[in-house]
């Protein structure tokens, strides 16, 4: 789904698709909250770009039933293959930079925390709209570093956030533009509900937090793959301290800002 340097984690490794868990736990309710104030209903066409474990697309197979349809896409679908039984949904292998996905043929097009790992959203983003059909609407949930960036020059920010997730949430710039980029291309209704997120210790978010670090530690740890990817190369012992830290319940930090974008093809 993008460069490996970019996204280098699979859902078919046993941790990986542990932390999609954690995340679905987390994101889930908020997600179908959504879908609902949107009106998605029977006989919508879906498509679900970075389906991951699949929580989503599996309710939206059971909220638009057989009259609808639902298009998985994912770079792994190994997480995927219930989906593929049912036969009104398709499940897609395939990189989301690169894929036609239609014109005038989907009724919702939904992401979560998958188009701000892409070396071209902005290009996803123009086609996917031209894929929705008239009426049709797009809903992308997608994370913005703004809150850790501001919080920056704090300086009662612990040393392993500094070395360890400040410059990861640093990279996370592009979700903000996502309301101004689809009032361009002529969508109405456009809302972007943006939610500031502290991490705290000792918490859901937390725990996911961990996941993904102890996940992503054999390639930001690793010299080789880090000079790479024109990064600098985390130290072990402010890994170790920032993963402590997400267990310490009187860790706080300003950190992200999620970005809840959607906007309606005029009918």
């Amino acid at each position: 789904m993008a460069e490996p340097r970019r996204y280098p984690l699979r859902n078919a490794e046993p941790e990986e698709a542990a932390r999609l868990d954690t995340l679905q736990n987390l994101r889930d309710a908020s997600t179908i909250r959504h879908f609902e104030r949107l009106g998605v209903a029977a006989g919508w066409r879906c498509a679900e770009l970075g389906a991951g474990g699949g929580s989503i697309a599996r309710w939206l197979a059971e909220r638009v039933g057989d009259m609808g349809s639902v298009t998985a896409i994912d770079a792994d679908t190994s997480l995927l293959a219930d989906l593929a039984a049912l036969t009104h949904v398709a499940v897609i292998q395939g990189d989301l930079t690169t894929m036609d996905f239609g014109t005038a043929c989907y009724d919702l097009v939904h992401s979560r925390a998958v188009l701000m790992h892409l070396t071209d959203p902005v290009g996803v983003v123009n086609r996917v709209v031209d894929a929705l059909a008239p009426g049709g609407v797009v809903f992308f949930e997608e994370v913005d570093g703004a809150p850790a960036q501001e919080a920056s020059d704090d300086p009662a920010l612990p040393p392993a956030f500094r070395a360890v997730l400040l410059p990861m949430a640093a990279q996370w710039t592009w979700a903000r533009g996502l309301g101004v980029q689809l009032e361009s291309l002529g969508l109405v209704d456009v809302v972007d509900d943006v939610l500031v997120d502290e991490l705290t210790g000792a918490t859901p978010s937390a725990a996911f937090w961990a996941q993904t670090l102890e996940t992503v530690r054999p390639i930001v740890t690793d010299p080789a793959r880090m000079a790479d990817a024109s990064r600098v190369v985390v130290d072990v012992g402010a890994y170790d301290d920032m993963i402590a830290l997400l267990s310490d319940p009187e860790f706080s930090v300003p950190f992200t800002a999620r970005h809840r974008a959607s906007g309606r093809r005029p009918a």
